[in-house]
């Protein structure tokens, strides 16, 4: 709806006035005026066709436009919900691709929505879509080793979508066939069924090992390497494991990453930052009143900065761990508010271009502690409940996308906003202390390598003594990762 839901110029004109071709008595026309004595009609210029163009939602009807706009944030919510129990139980690949798919086939009907019910409708399932394929987030993680997880967490993909979109809207200026531009490009998408693997660490936990190892397989001819000896042994053991540990073919659940003390801080500090890092980057948008220049630069240089910001992140990552930064960049986030707050009350000012400035900041800052904290959400669950884990911090930065048009219109002192969002960032910033380091770990894949086994076995004594018959899950996991360099080297 940003672009789709700009309110381009548009006049009322009273009915009873004659208009030839294009010449207008400037005395009978109001521009963008909803309170007119006479009855009237609205015309809009022709240049920029969007969505409220189209159904004339101004005055009376600009109820709407928000209202779409919640409707929409509601699918991605339920979207993430279905999509993080889909991906655990049916695969991560069918979860993701289904939704790519559907992505692309609702986009190309809501171009021709009829009234904006319709439009409203489909935009629900756009963002239903949109939800069940945030998960993909995690799905690189489980293919890739130590070294480079934190490299593909950060690879601005997200970002460098949101700036071609900012070109594309720049040049096409119609809602509709944005939306069909949209949906073409998505399709090619799909055709990545036929080339990316299934998750190999979710075949082994559901017991797969044929499919498991015909995915190493495929790995070792892409990257011309042999498969690793051991690697069928692997897998069978996290299969093992992954049944003796689940013996009545339980179906795991939301429930599950509350069960235990460790999943239940875990899930609580992880989804309380998602929120309050959703609420804090939407509430900063709607709180800048204005920027100034042309509004698709404006959108176009946010995202290219957030792009630069990969680069120091990635050091940040690498060296102090993800929770560090995550913490880091969240505390610098709150210094950006107060400094904003101390700037409106000192100097009484609201719209000048420091205000904006600090803000963006605040923003960008926000989107970088965003980014540690998908690494490291991906990272703290294991494999058997990673999708529905993750899914319920994607679902609570939906309610906080919710929340965030409300923070500004609290109070009518502008105080009580930042003073909010501080906090919010503040208890964030001390939740990511609490959670446990991942940097230097391997992924667990099942639940009891968490509340099962406090200490991890790293040394190759301890894979030998446990192929001895001393099993430990956490063996396991390491040697996925430490056969990274063997086989599935990128």
């Amino acid at each position: 709806m940003a672009y789709g839901g700009m309110v381009p110029d548009w006049w009322c004109i009273p009915k009873d006035e004659v208009i030839m071709d294009a010449t207008m008595n400037s005395s009978s026309i109001y521009y963008q005026t909803c309170n007119t004595t006479s009855d009237c009609s609205r015309i809009y210029e022709s240049y920029t066709r969007t969505v409220i163009s189209k159904f004339d939602l101004v005055c009376e009807n600009s109820w709407i436009k928000p209202t779409v706009t919640s409707v929409q944030m509601g699918g991605v919510l339920v979207g993430a919900i279905i999509g993080g129990q889909s991906g655990d139980m049916f695969g991560r690949k069918k979860t993701i691709y289904t939704a790519i798919l559907l992505h692309s086939i609702f986009n190309l009907i809501v171009a021709f929505s009829v009234n904006w019910q319709m439009f409203a409708a489909f935009r629900f399932l756009i963002g239903g879509s949109i939800g069940g394929y945030l998960v993909l987030w995690t799905f690189p993680l489980e293919f890739i080793g130590l070294k480079r997880r934190a490299l593909v967490s950060c690879l601005p993909f997200w970002t460098t979508g949101a700036v071609f979109l900012a070109l594309a809207s720049y040049l096409i200026h119609d809602w509709k066939i944005l939306h069909i531009c949209i949906g073409v490009l998505s399709f090619p998408f799909v055709l990545g069924w036929f080339v990316v693997p299934e998750s190999l660490r979710w075949l082994a936990t559901k017991d797969r090992i044929i499919e498991g190892r015909e995915v190493l397989e495929k790995i070792a001819r892409f990257n011309g390497t042999a498969v690793p000896e051991n690697a069928e042994y692997i897998l069978r053991k996290v299969a093992q494991i992954e049944r003796v540990n689940n013996e009545g073919g339980k179906k795991y659940t939301y429930i599950d990453i509350y069960r235990g003390w460790t999943m239940f801080k875990t899930s609580f500090c992880l989804q309380f930052i998602w929120c309050t890092c959703s609420a804090v980057y939407y509430g900063l948008s709607f709180g800048i009143s204005n920027f100034s220049g042309n509004f698709y630069f404006n959108f176009f240089l946010i995202n290219f900065i957030e792009i630069l910001t990969v680069f120091p992140e990635l050091f940040l990552l690498g060296k102090i761990g993800r929770r560090y930064t995550c913490a880091f960049l969240l505390f610098t986030a709150v210094t950006a508010c107060i400094i904003t707050l101390i700037v409106q009350e000192v100097y009484n000012v609201s719209k000048s271009s420091i205000i904006t400035g600090l803000s963006l900041t605040a923003q960008i800052l926000i989107n970088a502690a965003w980014v540690a904290l998908t690494l490291l959400t991906g990272e703290s669950y294991p494999t058997v409940i990673r999708y529905v884990g993750f899914g319920g911090c994607s679902m609570m930065a939906r309610i906080g996308g919710m929340v965030a048009p409300f923070i500004f219109n609290l109070s009518s002192n502008r105080m009580v906003p930042y003073i909010i969002m501080g906090v919010m960032i503040t208890v964030s910033g001390i939740c990511a202390l609490m959670l446990n380091e991942t940097k230097d770990s391997a992924l667990q894949d099942l639940i009891v390598d968490i509340d099962g086994n406090k200490k991890r076995l790293k040394s190759a004594e301890d894979i030998k003594r446990s192929r001895k018959g001393e099993t430990n899950p956490n063996v396991f996991t390491e040697d996925f990762d430490n056969n990274e360099t063997e086989c599935t080297r990128m």
